[in-house]
């Protein structure tokens, strides 16, 4: 086992840490996954050139698909005569097949989004949401284009593990030579809650808590990000404006602490009072970084993620705030991405944390 020490940074004063520990080790279900097979809830789903396999199932090259957050659904959009959208539990058993018919098969801008409980969303035309019950019965429709004359991206759908709490927004509106953004709850049919709303910053990402209860923004000037937290009714509870541009941020539990990440860095901040509390640089990229406040730790996943998902060198590192001590390890397995907006770091027990989103669970083991 390698131990190796990198420099831990506290309130911009530069401390040598000690080398501690750290163990890894996957969950043995997972042993044989490739970097293609991802688990499911009771199972594994296998992904190669447009096929996709789980249980006793193969489908091909469907427009769109999506697995809910607690992987126990599985959604597909396929094309046919008329578009088609197939639904199943993560053993094989078929839950919804509905043709539907209003829908362009040849659409590129169709996107499937899934809940754990059943129901679905199907994005079409840019910005248009059409909400499914878990049965495949159409519940309503939202569009949720800006009308701008000068064009917008596609729009996004962001949610809590439960569908409670749906966000839709606009991630780039262009308004002449300038370009903006757009966030809303979706409170109904047509009813909506704006939490943003610029025409000179665009949203980099998104993302509601697991709770439902808060939603996390990065915006853009392009040269400039800020970092914007709201509560689920919509009320901004907590700004900060970093020195460098960010590539993603996670709010620990009750939002207490966030964490943002870029590049080999990652930062803890209190958002009570907005200091800075704590900050640890390595070699390696940092792909998602975790506060967890009952241990005092930060745990940083760094590695090289290719366009394929893949990711490459990986590697742990986990920072105790307090003591001023960090350990970084090397992951000696073969991982990949299932989807960036899946990645989370739970704690088991104290010390003890697992990776989700990856093609196999990994534990780490951490000691100070």
């Amino acid at each position: 086992m390698k131990y190796i020490s990198l420099i831990l940074l506290f309130s911009l004063v530069s401390l040598p840490a000690f080398s501690q520990s750290i163990s890894v080790s996957q969950n043995q279900d997972h042993a044989s996954n490739s970097t293609n097979t991802f688990p499911t809830k009771s199972g594994t789903i296998s992904i190669s050139n447009g096929s996709y396999q789980f249980a006793d199932e193969q489908l091909f090259d469907p427009a769109s698909w999506a697995m809910s957050n607690q992987r126990g659904k599985l959604s597909f959009l396929l094309r046919r005569d008329v578009l088609v959208l197939n639904s199943f539990d993560d053993t094989g058993v078929s839950l919804i097949e509905k043709e539907l018919e209003f829908f362009d098969p040849s659409d590129n801008t169709l996107k499937l989004y899934q809940f754990d409980d059943g129901r679905a969303v199907v994005r079409d035309n840019v910005a248009s949401f059409t909400f499914f019950d878990p049965k495949g019965n159409q519940a309503f429709v939202i569009s949720n284009s800006s009308q701008s004359v000068d064009g917008e991206r596609e729009s996004q759908l962001s949610a809590d593990r439960a569908g409670r709490t749906i966000v839709l927004y606009n991630p780039v509106i262009a308004y002449g030579s300038d370009t903006g953004s757009r966030a809303r709850v979706v409170i109904g049919e047509d009813h909506f809650a704006t939490l943003f709303n610029s025409t000179e910053r665009e949203i980099k990402s998104l993302k509601v808590s697991d709770d439902g209860a808060y939603i996390t923004m990065i915006v853009t000037t392009g040269n400039s990000d800020e970092i914007l937290i709201y509560d689920r009714f919509g009320n901004q509870i907590f700004s900060l404006s970093p020195d460098d541009q960010v590539r993603g941020v996670t709010l620990s539990k009750n939002a207490t602490h966030l964490t943002t990440f870029a590049g080999n860095r990652m930062q803890v901040y209190n958002i009570q009072t907005g200091e800075r509390i704590g900050s640890a640089s390595s070699q390696a990229s940092i792909v998602l970084a975790e506060f967890l406040p009952d241990d005092d730790i930060v745990i940083g996943l760094g590695g090289s993620l290719g366009n394929n998902g893949i990711l490459a060198s990986p590697t742990v590192t986990a920072v105790h705030i307090s003591r001023r001590q960090i350990a970084r390890e090397q992951i000696d397995l073969p991982l990949s991405v299932f989807d960036e907006e899946y990645l989370s770091i739970a704690r088991n027990a104290a010390g003890t944390y697992t990776v989700y989103g990856l093609n196999r669970e990994i534990e780490f083991r951490v000691q100070f």
